[in-house]
């Protein structure tokens, strides 16, 4: 269970993640309307077939105590939340500390 938290306005929403190689997390759009979390740019990222353009905001990740603050992807390309490589990479070496 991971719990994305907009650390602006303080709404949070925990929801079973997956990770499945992307490098970085990806957001639901509904999931981002949900927390009133709105984006802040347009990132180039890499696909395995191309090139895409996609809205990123930024969001807190909160995985059994540990909390990391992230640039999250969102999109209306995916149905869950998908915990990225170097965010995963964080949050395990938090765990260590």
């Amino acid at each position: 269970m991971v719990e994305v938290v907009n650390e602006v306005n303080g709404r949070r929403v925990r929801v079973n993640a997956v990770v499945n190689g992307s490098m970085h997390t990806v957001l639901p759009r509904g999931i981002a309307v949900e927390l009133g979390l709105g984006t802040v740019g347009v990132a180039d990222v890499g696909t395995c077939c191309s090139i895409a353009k996609v809205n990123y905001g930024y969001a807190s990740l909160a995985v059994n105590g540990m909390l990391i603050h992230t640039r999250v992807l969102i999109t209306d390309d995916v149905d869950k939340v998908v915990i990225g490589i170097i965010d995963l990479e964080k949050l395990l070496s938090d765990v260590g500390n």
